[in-house]
Parts: C-alpha cells; structure tokens; sequence
C-alpha cells in the first residue's frame, strides 16, 4: 500500500526535476554530467518534458495542478504509445477518453456553449508531443521499451479502479 502511495508522486517530483534541471546551470562546485553519459531515451524523456512543462505554465499557473496534470497526460501517453507499438497490449478506448476529459477539465473551465477554449487546445497539443516522444522511445529502444509496459501495467493496475491511471489491456 505505501508503495501505491509514493509512484505517482514519485514519478511527478522526478519528471518536474528533471525538466526544471535540463533548463538550468549546474550548482556552483559541482560537475556537470558529460552528455554522453545520459542514456539517449532519458534526454530525449527530459527535453521533451521541459518542452511541455514550458508552455503548460502559461497558462496553468498552481503548480500542484500542473504536477497533476502534466503526470496524468504522461500517463496517458505512454499507455497510447504501448497500445500503438508493443505487441500483446491494447487500449480500453471508453476508459481512455473517460480518463482524458478528467484529465483535460482543468483547462476546459470556463468554456461557453461548447466553444472550444484555447487553453484546451493548446493542452491537447502537449499531449500529443509527450505522446510524440514516447513513440520516439520506442523506436529508439523497442524492446527495452515494451518489456517496461509490463510494469507500468502492474504498477498502475495495483490502485484502485476509481484511482487508477490503466487504461492498457495486455494479452490481446
């Protein structure tokens, strides 16, 4: 149980760390990592993250709710990549887009008649580049990346389904 209470969180301090220190100066006395000693997957996981991180705090501003909401489209997008890439695995299409209108509502408040809010838009866009690098993960690295899906999908599949972030189906 106290595992399940520390992934996500986890996960959200390491990509929001990540990304603020790919865009910052390297602390005074210490060394900065040769590039060539971070794995290709995780620059291209960090640059990409900034990116996304970049415009999202324009327009979201509580960084509580753009920990959440970055971490839950990343979710998200690594799910989609799977099902698109990696044999054996599969989307539950209704849970998905279930997932996703929970996910996109913050930036879909005060939207009037169904008019589509730029904040919304520009939030779908973010999604798509973070779903971009996953993909480019996977071609990369596909096997390393498809024997990974097997733990996100028992990670994820421990919470409970009210809480959970699955929207993977394996052995299809």
């Amino acid at each position: 149980m106290l595992r399940k209470l520390h992934l996500i969180p986890a996960l959200c301090a390491l990509v929001l760390a990540a990304a603020t220190q790919a865009q910052t100066t390297v602390p005074e006395g210490s060394k900065p990592v040769p590039r060539a000693d971070v794995p290709v997957q995780a620059r291209m996981s960090m640059h990409v993250g900034a990116l996304v991180l970049e415009d999202l705090k324009q327009y979201v501003t509580d960084d509580e709710k753009l920990g959440a909401l970055y971490l839950r489209m990343l979710l998200l997008a690594k799910q989609e990549a799977i099902a698109a890439s990696c044999a054996g695995y599969d989307l539950d299409k209704d849970r998905r887009v279930t997932l996703m209108l929970r996910t996109m509502r913050p930036l879909a408040e005060g939207m009037e008649n169904g008019v589509a809010s730029a904040n919304l838009q520009r939030g779908l866009r973010q999604y798509n580049t973070l779903l971009g690098g996953e993909l480019a993960q996977f071609a990369y690295e596909p096997t390393g990346y498809c024997n990974a899906a097997e733990d996100l999908v028992k990670e994820l599949g421990e919470y409970p389904e009210a809480e959970s972030m699955l929207v993977l189906k394996s052995g299809s």
